[in-house]
């Protein structure tokens, strides 16, 4: 894609939003493998991690006001599904998103517009921009147009389901080891890998250590229902 004045109008089309500062889009949209290729100083990873932190605060204020009866152990579940990069990486594509994002010739071989993960990244980089241009409010309606949407959000615990089926399968219980953490303080990523028996069965990573740990289990869960393991 060229980063040419018509595509951003293209994408403020979508979104329903037209920015005051066009800028902060381009921005938003530029990944950092072209900025390297092309010797741009700037990439949209800073607007990502303040988009993140948006995000958060706009699904947490959602859930707490939506689902007034529910703990909050279930609360950190369902925003677990919501901003987890599959479901962010389904939102970019209701926007197109993919089509928008600038990067590098390398990765366009690579099929890079397809990875969940930068279509997630992108997202969020879309959500800072957004909240810098036009602040809190018009952030949150942007953003609540993709929560409304969905009526109900399933609740899975993967964690007890692939517990049931280990014992079933093995007569043992699976192990959780974390095998990575990265990060600052605020902003702590973890990788956490799912054994059973000494045998790895899969791997997640989340924003706390009960989130990846749900990722894991999920991993571990479609490998087991499918035979790969």
């Amino acid at each position: 894609m060229s980063d040419n004045i018509d595509n951003i109008k293209e994408l403020q089309s979508i979104i329903k939003y037209k920015f005051k500062n066009e800028r902060l889009l381009k921005l938003a949209l530029t990944h950092k493998s072209y900025s390297s290729e092309n010797g741009i100083l700037y990439c949209n990873e800073r607007m990502e991690f303040l988009g993140d932190s948006i995000l958060s605060a706009i699904v947490s204020s959602y859930l707490y006001n939506k689902y007034q009866d529910k703990e909050e152990g279930i609360l950190s579940q369902i925003k677990a599904q919501i901003v987890s990069a599959a479901n962010l990486a389904v939102w970019a594509k209701e926007i197109k998103l993919d089509k928008f994002i600038l990067i590098s010739k390398n990765e366009e071989k690579n099929s890079a517009r397809k990875r969940d993960t930068l279509l997630c990244d992108s997202f969020e980089a879309v959500t800072g921009a957004i909240f810098l241009d036009g602040g809190f409010k018009v952030t949150k309606s942007f953003i609540e147009t993709f929560l409304k949407s969905h009526k109900q959000f399933k609740i899975i615990d993967y964690k007890t389901k692939l517990q049931e089926k280990i014992q079933s399968d093995f007569q043992t219980l699976p192990k959780y080891v974390v095998v990575k953490e990265t990060g600052p303080d605020h902003d702590k990523k973890f990788e956490i890998a799912v054994y059973v028996k000494d045998k790895f069965f899969g791997k997640g990573t989340g924003n706390s250590k009960k989130q990846a740990e749900q990722f894991a289990a999920r991993s571990a869960l479609l490998k087991v229902e499918n035979k790969k393991i």
